[in-house]
């Protein structure tokens, strides 16, 4: 039973892997969208206009 588990982990490895890297880039979106909207409300004269 042990064994079968370790190999349905090594199977799944390379798409836990690449699940991994795009969350890491999704939350890499999403960390720069708050600094920007941080940004914007404690600097509101650097985005009149836009």
């Amino acid at each position: 039973m042990t064994f079968a588990r370790l190999l349905e982990q090594i199977r799944r490895l390379p798409q836990t892997i690449a699940n991994v890297a795009k969350e890491r880039q999704r939350q890499t979106v999403l960390n720069d969208q708050e600094a920007e909207r941080l940004d914007r409300i404690r600097n509101p004269s650097k985005y009149r206009g836009k």
